[in-house]
Order: C-alpha cells, then sequence, then structure tokens
C-alpha cells in the first residue's frame, strides 16, 4: 500500500468527493457524486477515475467526455489508463474519461439530469445540480493537485474539426508560454491560440487551481474514426514523455511543426446562421478562403420559388471547422476559420519549442518540488 492506504493494484474503488487519492500503484474506480432520486434515495452517480503513479514527479490530469456526444477522447484515455503501468513512470497520471458522466452515457452534449454543459459551468458548486457537484471536483479536487490538464474534445454532433491542440491566449507572457509549449508537444497537425472567455471553461478552472491547461479538437460528427483515436491517444503519450512522467521513448511523433500555430477569434472568424434551412456548405476542411468568399447556402424547400440565402466568411483563414448536420437554426455555428499565429514577441514560437518547463522544474528541485502556479492566483515561479 501507499501512504494514502491504497494498494498497489486495486478496482472497483469509490472516492467520495473529499476523499484522497493514491500517489503510487494503478487503481481504478469510481466518484461517487450523490444525486438522490425518486428510486434512489441514498443513491450517486458514478464518474469513472483511474489513477497510475509511482514516485516523485509532475501529475497530469487526463479529462475526455466533458461533453458526452465527443466519443474519441473517451475511447483514447479508456485505452491509456490499460495501457500505462507505474514500473514505466516517474510521478502521477489521473484519468478521466467520461468526466460528465450522465452526458456521456447518453450520448448528448448537456447531461441529461440537469441539462448543464460542464465545460460552461465551472466553478460549478458542490451544493448545486449534478453537473456543477462534478465541475466543482474537477475543478478544487483533482486540478488543484496536477500540474497539467490536458482536455479532450471533438465537434460533437453537429460539428466536425481538423485535429488540433488548442490553447485560449493569455496575456502574461510565462503563463501563455507554458500553454503553448504543451500545445506543441501535443504533436497534432496544427494548434489554435483561441481569443476567448475561458473563466466558466476548464481553462479557467485549471488557471484558478494553479495548472497549466490545454486542449484538443480531433474528429466529431457523432462518427468514429481509429485514425483519430489513435492520434488522440497518441497526443497524450507525446505530452506525457514530454513532461517526463513517461519515458522518452514512448512519444509517439515530433512537434507541431511552428508554422502550423493559428490564431482564432470569436468575433472575426466564426460563422454563424441568421436564417433556417437546410446547410450546403461551399467549402472543406482545410481549405483557404478569403473575406467575402461564399461558405454555403441556407435552403428553404418550402419556398420553393425563392433562392437560397448565401453565407459568407467574414475573414479570410483556413477552415478548420465545418457543421456536420444539413438541418439548421438561426444561430448554429456553420464554420470557423483560423488565421497565421501572430507572435507577440520575436521568438516565441522557438522558445516554446525548446521549452521542456514542467519536466526541468521537477529535475531542478527533487525532492522538495512545488508545483508551478498560474499567473493570476498564487504566483509564477
Amino acid at each position: 500500500m501507499d501512504k494514502t492506504g491504497y494498494s498497489f493494484e486495486a478496482s472497483d474503488v469509490l472516492f467520495g468527493l473529499a476523499d484522497s487519492l493514491p500517489n503510487d500503484g494503478k487503481t481504478f474506480g469510481y466518484v461517487k457524486v450523490p444525486y438522490s432520486s425518486d428510486v434512489s434515495a441514498y443513491g450517486f452517480i458514478a464518474v469513472p477515475i483511474a489513477i497510475i503513479g509511482n514516485g516523485d514527479g509532475p501529475t497530469a490530469l487526463l479529462m475526455a467526455g466533458s461533453q458526452g456526444d465527443e466519443f474519441e477522447g473517451q475511447i483514447a484515455l479508456a485505452r491509456m489508463a490499460r495501457t500505462l503501468t507505474p514500473d514505466s513512470m516517474t510521478g502521477r497520471v489521473i484519468i478521466v474519461p467520461m468526466a460528465n458522466a450522465p452526458a456521456a452515457q447518453a450520448g448528448r452534449r448537456n447531461s441529461p439530469i440537469d441539462g448543464l454543459n460542464l465545460n460552461r459551468i465551472y466553478p460549478g458548486d458542490v451544493r448545486g445540480m449534478p453537473t456543477a457537484m462534478i465541475a466543482s471536483y474537477l475543478e478544487r479536487h483533482l486540478m488543484s493537485g496536477a500540474d497539467i490538464v490536458l482536455d479532450l474534445h471533438s465537434g460533437g454532433r453537429s460539428m466536425r474539426y481538423l485535429p488540433c491542440a488548442t490553447i485560449i491566449d493569455h496575456s502574461d507572457a510565462t503563463e501563455r508560454a507554458r500553454r503553448l509549449a504543451l500545445a506543441l508537444a501535443f504533436g497534432a497537425p496544427s494548434v489554435l491560440i483561441n481569443h476567448a472567455f475561458g473563466e466558466r471553461t476548464s481553462t479557467g478552472a485549471a488557471r484558478r487551481a494553479g495548472a497549466v491547461r490545454i486542449g484538443a479538437e480531433i474528429g466529431g460528427g457523432g462518427s468514429m474514426e481509429k485514425a483519430l483515436v489513435d492520434l488522440t491517444f497518441d497526443g497524450v503519450m507525446n505530452t506525457l514523455a514530454w513532461s517526463g512522467i513517461v519515458p522518452e521513448s514512448f512519444a509517439k511523433q515530433s512537434q507541431t511543426p511552428a508554422d502550423a500555430v493559428y490564431d482564432v477569434v470569436q468575433e472575426r472568424d466564426y460563422v454563424y446562421a441568421l436564417s433556417d434551412g437546410l446547410f450546403e456548405p461551399a467549402v472543406l476542411l482545410g481549405d483557404k478562403v478569403e473575406e467575402g468568399d461564399l461558405a454555403g447556402l441556407l435552403h428553404d424547400p418550402s419556398r420553393t420559388l425563392s433562392d437560397p440565402v448565401e453565407v459568407r466568411f467574414r475573414a479570410s483563414g483556413t477552415v478548420v471547422c465545418l457543421r456536420v448536420p444539413a438541418l439548421t437554426e438561426r444561430g448554429d455555428c456553420l464554420a470557423h476559420l483560423s488565421r497565421d499565429f501572430e507572435g507577440r514577441f520575436d521568438g516565441e514560437l522557438q522558445q516554446a519549442r525548446s521549452s521542456r518547463w514542467l519536466r526541468d522544474l521537477y529535475q531542478r528541485n527533487r525532492p522538495q518540488v512545488r508545483r508551478p502556479r498560474s499567473a493570476q492566483g498564487e504566483g509564477l515561479r
């Protein structure tokens, strides 16, 4: 047993919302999120969790299924839990493959219990509805004990993405550099830097908890491709190797090329439907477009003499995301673009590509290592 009292090989362990997690060995089980219903007075929602660790080193929190209609990450992380063994590790990995378990079990973006989207409700509320309780647990209990957070996403049922790692931009140069280094290490074909408000998402949660978070958008459309699951799995393994948690030999591919880093600004690069109809895209994922180019047509077959509504891009860039269902309502996102990355200082990408800040931190300070803190909160070390 380790100092938390858990055996080195354990399964079906139940963890309360305040229980400590093991540091060493391999433990599979469930987090109990209390949920009393008419048919289960003392019941709970079982959120799957795996903890695999060995010795002093970084802790990585790996999440998928925050939105239950995103499947690639769920499968990749379940495979990761089966693959990793403590004897090949230095540090700890916490795996939560179905973070919003009710939504993942139903294959829905939002929880069927309370209608909430986990990745829009942080910091959550331990006294709130089930999704809010899960968000509170993830931020206050798991992220606060992690150095890095990988939150795996896809386009869900309604969108499909070109595979990419993602970060949300940050005004602090050190925090931004850490996020970018981590995203490049993932090794996806591209990195998207989103300029967006992230306080309600896992990005804001990780920052408040003192961890560095990246995401991934790989696949979507409600389908499943082995190649995309493999890419997701390899990206996670690349990141664990970069951090020093697993050996370098476990890495599957090189870093994302420096010329495949892009900026995304929601007000400029996203295209929305302003009328109902059947969406006929005029572009493919990966196409390069100019401002004013046709994104697609919205058809109304009930008005046979009316021409379809043209939807045009408001910026130039590369199409990285497209709507999948043809049936569309006003307010639906139809596509979004990315633009070539504009760094804030010379050599920013080169510095990020050469950075091993997490591994180096632990190597310098072992055994008295202290976790790096986010730029807002407890200061940078």
